[in-house]
């Protein structure tokens, strides 16, 4: 029995003598691996359906500050406790809800598959006003200058009063193509105009006042599913824009020459970092793009289109149009971490979003998810 006790003592102090050696060499400990794609908590939107026939959603979160706004196919708005996932609000708008929220002061406002635009006090839910605008509204509404803007699927682009919902004008764009994607840009704003893209192939610059056509530009190459459904972004002076069916375009925001194309059939809008563009193509290739056009690195991720990159946990996430969320490295575009959807019946047609510390993803299955 005593040497079983001598025994113990040796093993123990032999470790702690270990230990201290470790500590004394400046070694270090191992170190558990940081996950990248850590569940907060996650939400079951699906509607009921009928089997074979899948819902699939294909909007997107929007977060301010420790609330998060989710619109669902059932035609519930909710908000949610960002940390805890516990609802603070839910109103049932009586049609699904397909499009993203967007907020302004102490506003949100959104819209409905029937047209019918609703705006809310951000805090608590209260009415302001719901009008019908006549078709689905299946983007987020954007706001310049006091005005919202809003992409109907039926590609009318209306132009209200952000505080009352006075309607100010209309452009309806004629798209003689059977074939579309049926997905509308957001606008992008340029200095006393808007400049969007078509289901016919176009971008075009319209005036903010009056809603005039300034200049349209061809951008798809193909003979279907031309649509320019990628929100423009403004970087290096110039306008970049793109179509699923044809290359990127560096494009003059003053008359909308083209000065550059990059062949690049680019699927969502392109992420600025520093001096450079990071955006993925419909072949689910990633690059990264200086500011003279240059491809300056790229690297295939996926079989299936890239849907949003944004800036997580020192590098880039990625969704796609398939069942796997990426971490990427930022320069080599390597994997660092992957999160499954659970099914290969699931994607990503929205944008990630970025809010109070987490990754917010809504799947096409109509779950919501919440990474911290």
């Amino acid at each position: 029995m005593i040497k079983i006790v001598l025994a113990f003592c040796f093993i123990f102090s032999s470790c702690a003598t270990i230990n201290s050696k470790i500590e004394k060499v400046g070694l270090e400990k191992p170190q558990k691996e940081e996950t990248h794609f850590r569940v907060s908590w996650v939400k079951n939107l699906d509607p009921v359906y009928n089997t074979g026939n899948f819902p699939i959603g294909t909007s997107s979160p929007f977060v301010f500050e420790d609330m998060l706004f989710m619109g669902d196919l059932n035609g519930f708005m909710t908000a949610y406790d960002i940390d805890s996932g516990k609802i603070i609000w839910s109103f049932d708008e009586g049609s699904p809800l397909q499009g993203q929220v967007n907020k302004v002061g102490e506003n949100i406002y959104y819209g409905s598959k029937t047209g019918r635009l609703f705006s809310r006090k951000f805090t608590d839910g209260t009415l302001n006003y719901a009008i019908d605008l006549g078709s689905p509204i299946e983007t987020q509404p954007s706001y310049v200058n006091g005005r919202l803007v809003v992409h109907l699927r039926n590609h009318t682009v209306i132009t209200l009063d952000a505080s009352t919902g006075k309607v100010f004008w209309r452009y309806k764009r004629s798209i003689p193509y059977v074939t579309t994607l049926q997905r509308v840009s957001q606008i992008m704003p340029y200095k006393n105009s808007m400049i969007l893209g078509f289901a016919d192939g176009y971008l075009v610059s319209l005036s903010l006042e009056e809603g005039v056509v300034k200049w349209e530009q061809k951008l798809s190459t193909g003979f279907k599913f031309v649509d320019v459904d990628v929100k423009p972004v403004y970087f290096n002076n110039l306008i970049v824009a793109g179509s699923a069916s044809g290359p990127m375009r560096m494009i003059n925001p003053e008359n909308g020459v083209i000065e550059r194309t990059i062949e690049i059939y680019q699927s969502h809008t392109p992420l600025i970092e520093g001096n450079d563009l990071i955006v993925g193509s419909v072949f689910g290739i990633i690059y990264r793009v200086d500011k003279s056009g240059k491809i300056k690195h790229q690297r295939k991720i996926s079989d299936d289109g890239i849907s949003s990159v944004v800036n997580w946990k020192n590098g880039l996430a990625v969704t796609t149009m398939g069942d796997t969320i990426h971490q990427l490295n930022n320069e080599s575009f390597k994997e660092l971490a992957s999160f499954n959807l659970g099914s290969d019946q699931s994607a990503v047609f929205g944008t990630s979003v970025l809010g109070d510390g987490v990754l917010s993803v809504y799947s096409s299955r109509n779950r919501l998810y919440v990474f911290k």
